[in-house]
């Protein structure tokens, strides 16, 4: 089966240029130009496709591991039935759990394209439909990448930055689209099909930003992958949805578009095949803060200063950057999640921000709090420290001691971003650690690694090789089968 095989017979659908204006994105049939780009569109650079691809499947595959023991997550288990990677459920519902299981710890990647979390939504509703019609792991890159174009162009035609502003949880709005798309990809739709699954996705978009820091925000890329695979399975069986339900004047675009205006699109934009990797398990507006922190306490500790004992630490991002942080005096592990002053100080306090950070016992502890406290933050046009003319993201961190003394540094691009690819090595410590925190052993009684872990590692990293996903399913089953406690994966 080749079901994604392009029909050469037409022109390859093209992407837009450097000076394509957005309106233009949202031109007449803008549904016709996305169908044709989720039936037949190839990623220009396949190495670094399939690449990209084996990152984005391994990490969302080791996140909804350590997802599984996440009370959100058991809570969904008692109450649907329906376990993260369940083959015996029905295929919606499995890519559902294991999307919420995904983006349980707020650790999986992110697209600055489209400000989402795509692989969360993407990844489970590919593996389950994948597992479920034995598609090829060639099959499944090449879907995984027409969803995310579809992704971006929407996000472009709409103004995502704004669209997120408003409220929206983009890996839900776009992400159920997104998803469709690819999964229609798999199940080789035609053109009438194809805009089918669109127009019923684009209807069962949703996701509000005000359940950030709850439970229900990452139930949104589950919702996201269920309902992409809702929109696709019955578009195969003939459903209907408007022709122009994207576009149309009662449509996605005219319903969610924001009123500010959004940077230029370019084919860089669209066609990157990279996703930031997150290194740490929170949201990823925190992440260059993070890494500034991290290098800024370095300093400290070179000049023989205590980091706990700064009398303020100032943190300082671009315009927007703060939008999705809005709990500066977070009570919970959830809400520490999104908290730029919790995460700037659990760095200066423990010179790490790790699953365990997020622990109750960890956000409740009194020095932690009272070095809390001293944090404050800001976003600015200009940054503050370095180049001036840095126009996109960034984080600029200034610690002040009682004696008036200052240390300052600043980070543009964190660690794992899409321009600063994880190696493999990064790539399997972050895996371990989350395995570990799954309670899957990775060693041995002679204290080798275990051939089970290893085996799933390698099978995701080279998804794009592999001749049938339920193949890699199984890698899986056995990884989980390792577990002393498998209560939260019955």
């Amino acid at each position: 089966m080749n079901p994604i095989a392009p029909d050469r017979t037409d022109p390859e659908p093209t992407l837009p240029t450097a000076d394509t204006p957005l309106d233009a994105l949202a031109s007449a049939d803008f549904t016709g130009r996305l169908v044709e780009i989720a039936r037949r569109w190839q990623h220009p650079r396949p190495e670094e496709a399939a690449r990209a691809a084996g990152i984005a499947f391994t990490d969302t595959v080791a996140c909804a591991i350590a997802g599984l023991s996440d009370p959100g997550v058991a809570a969904f288990v008692r109450a649907t039935g329906h376990a993260p990677f369940a083959a015996d459920s029905p295929v919606a519902d499995h890519a559902r759990a294991t999307g919420l299981a995904a983006h349980a710890l707020d650790y999986d990647d992110v697209d600055d394209a489209t400000i989402s979390h795509p692989s969360a939504a993407m990844v489970p509703a590919l593996l389950a439909v994948g597992a479920d019609r034995r598609a090829s792991g060639a099959d499944i890159v090449t879907a995984f990448h027409r969803g995310l174009v579809v992704g971006r162009l929407l996000g472009a035609a709409l103004g995502v930055r704004s669209h997120y502003e408003d409220g929206w949880h983009t890996t839900s709005t776009l992400g159920t689209v997104a998803a469709a798309a690819a999964v229609g990809s798999v199940l080789g739709l035609d053109e009438n099909g194809m805009r089918a699954a669109l127009g019923i996705a684009g209807s069962l978009a949703q996701g509000s930003r005000q359940n950030f820091g709850t439970m229900t925000k990452p139930l949104h890329a589950g919702a996201a992958a269920h309902s992409a695979v809702l929109a696709a399975s019955l578009a195969e069986q003939g459903f209907t949805a408007d022709d122009q339900l994207l576009e149309g004047p009662l449509g996605f675009i005219a319903l969610h578009r924001g009123q500010s205006s959004a940077p230029p699109v370019t084919d860089a934009d669209i066609a990157t095949p990279f996703l930031n990797v997150k290194l740490y398990p929170c949201c990823y507006y925190t992440h260059a803060a993070a890494d500034a922190v991290s290098e800024l306490r370095e300093d400290l500790v070179t000049d023989a200063v205590d980091p706990t004992s700064i009398a303020s630490l100032r943190v300082t991002v671009q315009p927007g950057g703060l939008a999705p942080l809005i709990h500066p005096q977070p009570s919970d592990g959830t809400q520490a999640k999104f908290s730029m002053e919790y995460v700037a100080a659990a760095m200066l306090f423990d010179g790490a921000v790790t699953l365990a950070s997020f622990e109750p016992a960890s956000v409740a502890r009194p020095a932690l709090q009272e070095l809390l406290a001293t944090v404050t933050k800001a976003e600015a046009e200009v940054p503050p420290v370095g180049p001036a003319g840095w126009t996109a993201g960034y984080a600029v961190v200034v610690a002040t001691l009682a004696d008036g003394r200052t240390f300052s540094r600043r980070v543009d691009r964190p660690r794992g971003h899409a321009t600063r690819p994880v190696d493999d090595a990064t790539l399997r410590a972050k895996f371990d650690d989350c395995l570990t925190a799954a309670g899957v052993p990775l060693t041995g009684t002679n204290g080798e690694a275990t051939a089970d872990g290893s085996a799933l590692f390698d099978a995701l990293v080279t998804i794009a090789d592999q001749r049938s996903v339920s193949d890699v399913a199984q890698h899986i089953t056995t990884v989980l089968a390792d577990r002393p406690d498998q209560e939260a994966a019955q």
